[in-house]
This record gives C-alpha cells, sequence and structure tokens, in this order.
C-alpha cells in the first residue's frame, strides 16, 4: 500500500509551494497560529459528529484533513498547539455529557485527553517526508494509533473514549475489527484522511492519475474488510432476558431507600419470567446496591423471586465486606437464588468509584466528598460459571472501552458476553449511545455474542457481527428477551491480542529514523572558466619529512594551482621549510600560527582567503601524502560539472592500503553511520581531499561551522547536500602516513560520533518547511 500510487512525486509541481490546496498557492506553514488553530478545532469538532449523537460515521475520513494539512507546515511547537485545538474541540464536544458532573470534571478529562492530540500534532512534523508522502501518511495513522493505545492505558488506567474506530461501527470496515481490534480501524481511518489530503493536493497540481490512486486504496481501504469473514458461533442456543428499569421514578428518594426501591423494580419485573423462564436473566449494573444489600428483607426478595423463577441470573452488585472493603461487582445467582460465583470489577472509573490522591486533593476540592469510599479493585479478569450454560465474561460499565478485558475473558473461555450498565447518571445524552458502539465493536472483535445490560437503557443484543439484533431505549422499563449463541472459535484478534499498536510502534520508530530527502533540490552549476584559479590548503603540523614532497608534486601539476600553508607552530621545522620554499616561488604561501589550533580552524583560515581573494576552486588536502598531489586533477576535472568534489576511499577504483582492518571497518562503520543518520548518499563524508567552488563553499560556511577533525568533515558535506549543491565522488587511493603520527585520536572520533547524532536527531526534530 506505501507506495503504489502512480507517479508519485517528492517534489510540487514548479512554482508551487509543496503544501498547497488545490487552486491555492497557500502553504500551511504560512498561516498565521490563530488561523491555523481555528482550523484545527473546526476539525476536531467536525470528527465529534462521526459518533453519536449524530453518528455520521463517513465523516471521520474527511473531517481530520484540515488539520493533518496544518500540520504539514509546522514544527512541533506550532504542531502541539494544533493538536490541542483539535483535541479540546474533539473531546469536549464528544465528553459534553460530562458536564453533567460539572465543569472541573469535563475540563479536566477534555485536557487530559487532548494532551495526547497535542502530542500527536508535536511528533506529525517530525515523521513527515516530504519525499515519501503516502508512506508518511502511514507514519502519521500509526503515531495515532500508538497514542490512542496509550491513551487507553496511562494515567490512572487510561481512558479510551472517542477511538477513532469506534465510529465505524455501522461502515463496511467492521469486520477488520476481528483482525486488528479496534486500533486498525482507527488505523485505516487517519490513513484514508492523509490518502484524501494527498488527493486533493496532487488534484491541485494537475496530478489527476495520482490522485484517483490514492481515493482508489482510500476506497479500498474503506471497502475491502467486508470481505473478511467473523467466526460464527458454534455452541448452543441461549435463551436471554435483559431487565430494564426506570430508574428515574424513585431517584427521588436518594441513598439506601433508592437502591431499595431499584432492587424491588428489578424483582417486580423477573417475576413476570415466572410463564417461561429463560435460560438465563440479567439485571444491570446497580440492580443491587450497597443499600439494598444491607437490608436482609430485600436480599430475601431477591433470592426468593431468583429461585421461584428458577434460571440462574446475573446481577450488577455494589458489595460491601464486613471490613468495609466495597467493589463492584456482578453476582451470578444459581436457580436456587443462592451465589454461585462472582466477578470483581478491575478497572475502576476514577474520581467516579475512586479518588486518587485523595489525601492531598480533598483539602483542595470539596467535590471529593461526594465520593466517601474508595472501591477495591478485583484481582483479575476472569470469567463466570452459572449451572448448565457455558462459561460467561462479565465486564462491567466502563471496562467495556478497554479491548483488552473482553479479549481476556474470551481467551479464558467466555462463550458469550454479558455486559452490565449503569448509564442512568448520564440521562438522556449520547453517552449510552456511544458506550453501545463501543460493545459492537468488542463483539466483532472476538466473535461473540454481547447482551448489552443497562439498568436504565439503552440495552441491545449484539451478534459476532456487530448488528444489533434487538434494544430498548433509554428509561424504557422492559425485559428484553432473545437468543444468543455461545462460541468456542476465536478470531485473530483475540488470539494476537494488539499486535497493530505493537506494529505501529515500530513503524513510527522506523520513520522516525529514516533519513530526509534534501532540503531543497539539487542544481545545476555554472560554467567555469578556461583557467579556473585554485588555492590548495595545507594544514601542517609536524610535517617536516613530506611537505617537501607535496609541494613538488602540487607545482609539478599541468593544472596550475597556488597553495597556501597554515602550519600551527610546528617544533620540527615544518614552517621554516616552507617559508624557503614560499620565498623562491610566489604560489607557495605560509601563515604561521603560534599553536596548535586545529585542523578546523585552519582550514576556516585559508577557506576566508580563498573567498576573499576571489578564487574559483578550494582544495583541501592533506600535507603527509596520505593524499596523492597527482590525483589531483581528476578532482579538478570533476569540479566542471559539480560544485564540490569528494576524493572517496569507498567509490568503485577507491582504496586504502597500510589500513588496519579494525581502522579500515571504523572508518567504513562510520560513513554508513553518517549516512543513515543525516540522509546523504554520499560514500566517504570523512576524507579530506576534496575541491569546493567559491561560490558553493561560501553557502556552506554560512552559519559558521563549529566542529572539528571528522565531524568538521562530516558537517562540510552534510550541508552541501542539503544545499542541494551537485556533489561528485572521485576515487582515490588513500596511503597511510610513513612518517609522523596521526593526527586522529579516540576523543576526534567520539566527537564526530556524537556530533552526527545531533545533526541526525536535529533534522528529525526540526523538519523543514514547505
Amino acid at each position: 500500500m506505501l507506495e503504489l500510487l502512480p507517479r508519485e512525486a517528492s517534489e510540487p509541481a514548479e512554482g508551487q509551494g509543496e503544501d498547497a490546496l488545490p487552486g491555492l498557492r497557500l502553504s500551511p506553514s504560512r498561516l498565521r497560529l490563530p488561523v491555523a488553530l481555528l482550523l484545527s478545532a473546526a476539525s476536531g469538532l467536525l470528527l465529534s459528529l462521526s459518533l453519536p449523537p449524530a453518528g455520521l460515521w463517513p465523516i471521520a475520513f474527511v473531517a481530520p484533513i484540515p488539520f493533518l494539512w496544518v500540520l504539514r507546515g509546522a514544527g512541533p511547537g506550532r504542531g502541539a498547539a494544533a493538536g490541542l485545538a483539535f483535541g479540546l474541540a474533539y473531546f469536549g464536544a464528544l465528553l459534553y455529557w460530562i458536564l453533567l458532573f460539572g465543569e472541573l470534571a469535563w475540563v479536566s478529562l477534555v485536557l487530559a485527553s487532548s494532551a495526547f492530540a497535542a502530542v500527536f500534532g508535536a511528533a506529525a512534523p517530525v515523521l513527515w517526508r516530504r519525499d515519501h508522502p503516502v508512506r508518511s501518511t502511514a507514519g502519521l495513522a500509526a503515531a495515532w494509533t500508538v497514542l490512542e493505545w496509550v491513551r487507553g492505558a496511562f494515567p490512572l488506567g487510561g481512558f479510551a473514549w472517542g477511538q477513532l474506530g469506534v465510529a465505524q461501527v455501522d461502515s463496511p470496515m467492521l469486520p477488520l475489527a476481528s483482525v486488528t481490534g479496534v486500533w486498525g480501524l482507527s488505523f485505516a481511518v487517519l490513513t484514508c484522511a492523509g490518502l484524501l489530503l494527498h488527493a486533493l493536493e496532487r488534484w491541485g497540481r494537475g496530478a489527476r492519475r495520482a490522485a484517483a490512486g490514492a481515493i482508489a486504496v482510500s476506497v479500498g481501504l474503506v471497502l475491502a474488510p467486508a470481505l473478511i469473514p467473523v467466526p460464527l458461533p458454534d455452541g448452543a442456543a441461549i435463551d436471554v432476558a435483559s431487565i430494564q428499569v426506570d430508574v428515574e421514578r424513585v431517584e427521588h428518594l436518594g441513598g439506601a431507600a433508592e437502591d431499595v426501591a431499584v432492587a424491588a423494580l428489578n424483582v417486580d419485573r423477573h417475576l413476570r419470567l415466572l410463564p417461561d423462564p429463560p435460560d438465563l436473566v440479567v439485571w444491570g449494573e446497580g440492580a443491587l446496591d450497597p443499600g439494598a444489600l444491607a437490608d436482609p428483607a430485600t436480599v430475601a426478595a431477591v433470592r426468593e423471586a431468583i429461585a421461584e423463577v428458577g434460571s440462574p441470573t446475573l446481577a450488577g452488585a455494589v458489595t460491601t465486606e464486613a471490613d468495609g472493603t466495597q467493589r463492584t461487582e456482578t453476582l451470578a445467582f444459581g436457580p436456587d437464588g443462592a451465589v454461585a460465583d462472582r466477578y470483581a470489577k478491575v478497572r475502576l472509573v476514577p474520581f467516579g468509584e475512586y479518588v486518587p490522591w485523595r489525601g492531598f486533593l480533598e483539602r483542595f476540592i470539596e467535590a471529593v466528598e461526594q465520593i466517601p469510599v474508595d472501591r477495591t479493585p478485583g484481582e483479575r479478569v476472569r470469567t463466570v460459571a452459572l449451572p448448565g450454560l457455558p462459561e460467561v465474561g462479565t465486564p462491567i460499565c466502563y471496562e467495556n472501552s478497554f479491548p483488552s478485558i473482553d479479549r481476556e475473558m474470551v481467551r479464558r473461555g467466555a462463550g458469550f458476553l454479558v455486559l452490565t450498565i449503569n448509564n442512568a447518571s448520564y440521562e438522556r445524552t449520547a453517552a449510552s449511545e456511544q458506550h453501545l458502539q463501543m460493545s459492537r465493536l468488542r463483539a466483532v472483535e472476538n466473535g461473540r455474542w454481547v447482551v448489552h445490560a443497562a439498568i436504565s437503557g439503552i440495552s441491545a443484543l449484539i451478534d459476532p457481527e456487530g448488528a444489533v439484533v434487538d434494544s430498548r431505549g433509554l428509561f424504557e422499563p422492559a425485559v428484553m428477551r432473545g437468543e444468543v449463541r455461545a462460541s468456542t472459535r476465536t478470531t485473530a484478534y483475540t488470539r494476537f491480542g494488539d499486535w497493530v499498536p505493537g506494529g505501529s510502534l515500530l513503524l513510527v520508530l522506523g520513520l522516525f529514523a529514516l533519513p530526509r530527502g534534501r532540503a531543497r533540490p539539487r542544481r545545476e552549476p555554472p560554467p567555469l572558466g578556461e583557467r579556473p584559479r585554485t588555492l590548495v590548503l595545507l594544514p601542517t603540523y609536524d610535517e617536516r619529512h613530506t611537505i617537501g614532497t607535496v609541494l613538488d608534486g602540487l607545482l609539478a601539476l599541468p593544472d596550475r594551482v597556488d597553495v597556501l600553508v597554515v602550519d600551527d607552530g610546528s617544533p620540527d621545522g615544518t614552517g621554516a621549510i616552507v617559508a624557503e620554499r614560499a620565498a623562491a616561488d610566489p604560489r607557495v604561501r605560509l601563515v604561521e600560527r603560534e599553536r596548535k589550533s586545529g585542523l578546523a580552524s585552519a582550514y576556516g583560515l585559508g577557506f576566508r582567503t580563498a573567498i576573499d581573494e576571489g578564487y574559483d576552486l578550494v582544495v583541501e588536502m592533506d600535507s603527509d601524502l596520505s593524499h596523492d598531489p597527482a590525483e589531483l586533477p581528476s578532482l579538478l576535472a570533476a569540479a566542471r560539472a559539480h560544485d564540490v568534489v569528494l576524493g572517496s576511499r569507498y567509490v568503485p577504483g577507491g582504496s586504502v592500503t597500510n589500513w588496519s582492518r579494525p581502522r579500515l571497518a571504523l572508518s567504513r562503520g562510520g560513513n554508513r553511520y553518517a549516512r543513515l543518520c543525516l540522509g546523504f548518499e554520499l560514500r566517504d563524508a570523512t576524507g579530506g581531499y576534496r575541491v569546493y567552488r567559491r561560490e558553493a563553499l561560501a553557502a556552506i560556511l554560512h552559519p559558521p561551522l563549529r566542529s572539528e577533525g571528522y565531524g568538521f568533515q562530516i558537517e562540510l558535506a552534510h550541508r552541501a547536500w542539503n544545499a542541494g549543491l551537485a556533489i561528485a565522488e572521485v576515487p582515490i587511493t588513500f596511503r597511510e602516513r610513513e612518517h609522523g603520527r596521526s593526527k586522529i585520536s579516540r576523543r576526534i572520533v567520539v566527537e564526530a560520533l556524537w556530533l552526527v547524532t545531533v545533526w541526525g536527531l536535529r533534522a528529525r526534530l526540526r523538519p523543514r518547511r514547505g
């Protein structure tokens, strides 16, 4: 999928910005920040319409487009701001029902959720590769998927509400969840949005075929999953009755009296099953709250009603032990009315069923007192056993938003799932519809029937393909009855779990490591004059045994060259030898420095001299005969068609003599590492035998270089590459010096590797603007 689009190009049409929208010469990098934030917020607000109450699932494929477009021209900081604006609008609209519990709760939850969108916004520009737009789109989808997964786990156990994939329960894409879970749907949705943005951009530049290809891939991503078969149940049919009561009738009672009244409503509905008892009865979460279970008469009435009907019953309860420990549980009553098994909720609702950091927060927030008891989570996810029935998974309310819990229950043998819910506190908002969509997704993920049993509605029977077979509305007293089937078959998602977030993380890391293309396209250099003025720079320190031979070789070349020797106060008399030669030949000059000041500063002095004096070509070269002067004409010839010429040991025809294997391996490895980090295609970026055109050198040296040794040579090559200069590598033979000692030290090598790493990270964290 990543590179199938026809004529995918990395560069825009001539004269048009790379991020231009169709028909507009407008780049997102030129947008004023308020406009970028408004576009991002509008994108998030539009995306919220893909989920209930609107439930317009196709919008999810187009809503992110303005946000993604803004990110194309952003740096990490601007991207984070755009992501925050997107998240505030999306989660603010989606979670409007949290306002029922106060502005503080809504603001806190929206901000916490939006922080992940801000992280995505900061990461997106870092991941984007202009020369690989389709691959980058997949990388952005992967980043979003990873962050959705992290948001579902952190902090405080996570908050998974609002995943992009949940909006797709009515789309042809839904069967994909049986293979990938919700994560694959989220990945596909954002991939489609990115491809559609790519199509818009390509269409606007006249590349209709490429645009059509992007659209075709998007349509395929939506439609193709419909062909994925979801395993059908292979077990016996089970007659299930789910009881729903109107808690609004008794909520005015409050406290224990309300708990007793709710239990009585469930008992009344339960007894209506006497003429035709089902195989299983379900009471929603909150059917047996602490006030009811603390009343002996109510407990007796519950057990008697269950025994009289004679059907196993699952009931949502809040139990309190003798030591005051309180748990949210599903109690499994046998046909005799006795508790046969139970499941304790393992994923509690922060600030709903317990208060994190209670001792600290209660000093500042009075609302903490509304949750007087911190409930205790169950020890582990498990199934529930009932007489005469297959094992059943009983996730409780909030737990159903976490795919891993339902999946673990199915892995442990659950033949079907019964979700007990209490959404009465959310009144008639869209919270219940949003929750129902998650149950539909859990059904497909695991290939299981789901009994979505809400004490006050919405209740539903959901088949393994995610279809709602039957349902009851909010606050509608009813007994919903239907047939479900158990299953022992498993889906790919049940077997392999959250492999998509793991794969997405690898994709993100790989894309981050992928080097960027050139910042500017390669340009053709202008022609040189017939006899370009050339200055050879020779830094020296203790080179008395070789400097004379090097000068003789250079001055004897058919190409006339001038030589500038920069000597760092050599104690062996190198400077005196050069001074004598300079007195005899005006083409040789000497600059003597008082002390050893380093290779980079010596070349820097020579570069400035060459530029100031108008030389056409500037040559870097060692003075120890490791670079043969006789090979210089081939480098100068290549400079007629290139801005920079590198004498290369590692292109065909190049070689190294008299080096140990470890040193050769270090040199080759360093060059490979530089190519990986910096993204250039140069085989030998550490060599010091080079030719620069004056104009190219002036461009490379701004701003001034700060590195030394190997790092200095790599930085020059990196800057030349990024500047779009024409670079040639000409084979040379590097000969290990026979006199004196090499100036290369362990410190210089380590410094070079460190600098290459820093430059590589900087190039990725400070993306180029289009």
